[in-house]
């Protein structure tokens, strides 16, 4: 029994996304497909168009086999975090055989050498890193600037059969785009922690990440972004761009509308920043001392969630950076200790996998996970206090808290009555 595992956030669930499924299925011969999934809030810091569950049943009508959620703290972290706190809840459930992702790249063996070289290089890199971000470049910048500096050192000819101007243009479009990004990051995670987990890239079929376009005469594949936008101006337009059973989905909970943002957040963000801005923000996670004064200073100009981000943006600071701080706060995670180490030598915590969902012919796979898991797999949150330490039911509240957090924007946003977190059952299906 060979198992595929994705991981996702889902907002929502399209075309794209069915053919990974499809595909990573085909392609590695896996008889099932695990999906670690997202919550409620989002690695870009924002929170999801559409709760937790409602996303695991559209993943599982799209081809995945069992969902588990990935903790919050990581959902929300950026993308080295998101990656490895993913890999490390994979590689504890033991069953894992392929880690299959979606790249612009579509290179896995560039992509492995990359990352191998920059993990045994993360000291060296970071110092360059630095130099530029003093300099006031924005960190994405800071680092390809510094792998460019680095390159002869880093890549020399011998060790691959591509010219220097070749790597040098697959360098620039593996941190130019998202999803090279994230693909780069779990090959690093895998590769850190010796894991037997093989992975597996499939190119992407749709414009690209960013594109908000639906390029309705072209293509059945676009990016999540463009279907959000749609919903936004023109929902009936996205019908062909999401398998069937999910539109009927969107179609039967209302949200075929202008979709949560972090906007319906802002009156709650304003509060708390508001009540500890004596104090600052340099204590939360990916907020720098120079971030937190930033904040304190431009807080009388608050008017909402996105215009503060947009406020606050700098060269060197990047929306979605802003956006991800401010979730932090709002959120209330603090840099975690065991987030400091360099990679090679770090232990990330994720000492629970809460199931989300699954298939009933998929119960081959949840008794294989049962049986190989090294850390403790939760379907009822009832029985948690009994399974978890102090230090896991601390990280497993942040969860709940989230949900609840999430619930009641979303109950206000669409006028229906919240999800009781402690009351929710995975779903199953068929």
């Amino acid at each position: 029994m060979k198992t595929a595992a994705i991981i996702a956030e889902y907002n929502p669930f399209h075309n794209g996304h069915h053919y990974q499924l499809t595909q990573t299925r085909l392609l590695t011969n896996a008889s099932f497909i695990l999906v670690i999934m997202s919550g409620d809030f989002l690695q870009r810091g924002a929170p999801a168009f559409a709760n937790k569950y409602l996303r695991t049943r559209m993943a599982l009508l799209g081809g995945a086999d069992v969902v588990i959620e990935l903790p919050a703290l990581y959902a929300v972290s950026s993308a080295e975090y998101f990656a490895g706190g993913a890999v490390t809840l994979l590689n504890q459930l033991g069953v894992v055989d392929y880690l299959s992702f979606g790249s612009e790249l579509g290179s896995l063996s560039f992509m492995e050498e990359c990352s191998q070289i920059l993990t045994d290089h993360e000291q060296e890199l970071q110092l360059h890193i630095k130099t530029f971000l003093k300099e006031g470049y924005s960190f994405p910048d800071a680092r390809e600037r510094s792998i460019f500096q680095l390159f002869p050192a880093l890549f020399p000819s011998s060790s691959h059969s591509l010219t220097d101007e070749e790597s040098r243009r697959l360098l620039s479009g593996l941190f130019s785009s998202p999803n090279n990004i994230l693909g780069l990051e779990y090959c690093k995670a895998l590769y850190a922690s010796q894991s037997s987990i093989r992975p597996f890239t499939l190119k992407r079929k749709d414009a690209g990440y960013h594109n908000t376009s639906l390029n309705c005469d072209t293509s059945l594949y676009v990016s999540a972004s463009a279907i959000r936008s749609a919903l936004s101006q023109k929902p009936d337009t996205i019908a062909r761009y999401v398998p069937k059973e999910v539109y009927h989905l969107l179609l039967e909970n209302c949200l075929l509308k202008a979709p949560l943002t972090e906007n319906d957040f802002s009156g709650m963000l304003y509060y708390k920043l508001l009540m500890e801005k004596e104090i600052g923000f340099s204590d939360y996670l990916d907020c720098t001392p120079d971030l937190s004064d930033k904040i304190c200073l431009s807080l009388p100009s608050f008017t909402n969630y996105s215009g503060f981000c947009s406020l606050l943006k700098s060269k060197d600071l990047t929306y979605t950076r802003i956006s991800r701080a401010l979730l932090h706060i709002l959120l209330g995670i603090k840099t975690p200790g065991f987030f400091l180490p360099p990679a090679s030598f770090r232990s990330l915590s994720v000492p629970y996998a809460r199931l989300l969902g699954f298939k009933k012919s998929a119960s081959p796979l949840l008794k294989a996970i049962k049986k190989n898991s090294s850390i403790p797999i939760i379907t009822k949150l009832a029985d948690a206090p009994r399974m978890l330490n102090d230090d896991a039911s601390q990280l497993l509240n942040l969860d709940i808290r989230c949900a609840g957090l999430y619930e009641w924007a979303a109950s206000l946003h669409l006028n229906t009555s919240p999800l009781n977190e402690w009351k929710q059952s995975p779903i199953i299906l068929p």
